[in-house]
């Protein structure tokens, strides 16, 4: 094989989509801005705030035997104010991330505690089969989840439902990570590099004649 098919062959290789392994993971509570509010999760298409008082029995969180996440909320005190605004509603806790690379089968590790019970954990729209409902003490008790999801190549939506049957203090804290083998999209620099290969093959050649 000459030097110039065997310099575009490995320059094609390069050029052309990758496998890596790929994760997002995040804890409920991250502030950087310190602004009181979650910097990724809304609550029912408004801020989550960080909780700043908390009802009685609660655990200080995060707490790494529980979830190393903190409490969000609609509201940051969360003592049983304003409680009829809060009966027989479900809030939907959402976490928005880029998946960069083609839509496969991922590995999900959740958790989390909630108050009441977390219905359903939705990504994209659908199941992941993962709730706590009927749990005891739902505030106190860690919960843990692994499945397996299918994200999309672009924007996906990440959703944790709680409901709350009984009024007062609601909320959530979790934690979760997000895996798998991601058919990466070639970067502009790929293609940037494979020019510059071809820029140099006039090079080799005459190397490889004068040798």
């Amino acid at each position: 094989m000459s030097v110039r098919t065997k310099l575009l062959a490995a320059l094609i290789a390069l050029a052309g989509a990758t496998s890596a392994t790929a994760a997002v993971t995040y804890s409920t509570g991250a502030d950087a801005n310190h602004d009181g509010k979650d910097d990724q999760f809304t609550v029912n298409g408004a801020a989550a705030y960080l909780v700043t008082s908390t009802a009685a029995g609660w655990p200080v969180l995060p707490n790494s035997s529980i979830t190393s996440g903190k409490y969000i909320s609609w509201d940051p005190i969360q003592s049983g104010r304003s409680a009829n605004t809060l009966k027989n509603n479900t809030y939907a806790y959402a976490f928005q991330f880029n998946w960069s690379g083609a839509a496969l089968t991922t590995d999900v590790d959740f958790r989390w505690v909630s108050d009441d019970y977390l219905t359903d954990i939705t990504l994209n729209g659908v199941s992941l089969g993962v709730n706590n409902i009927g749990a005891n003490e739902v505030w106190k008790i860690s919960n843990v989840a692994n499945v397996t999801a299918n994200v999309s190549q672009g924007l996906n939506t990440l959703q944790f439902l709680v409901a709350n049957g009984g009024g007062g203090a609601t909320g959530l804290a979790a934690d979760f990570t997000i895996q798998g083998n991601a058919s990466l999209v070639p970067e502009p620099g790929s293609f940037a590099l494979f020019g510059l290969g071809l820029a140099l093959i006039p090079a080799l050649r005459k190397r490889s004649i004068k040798g």
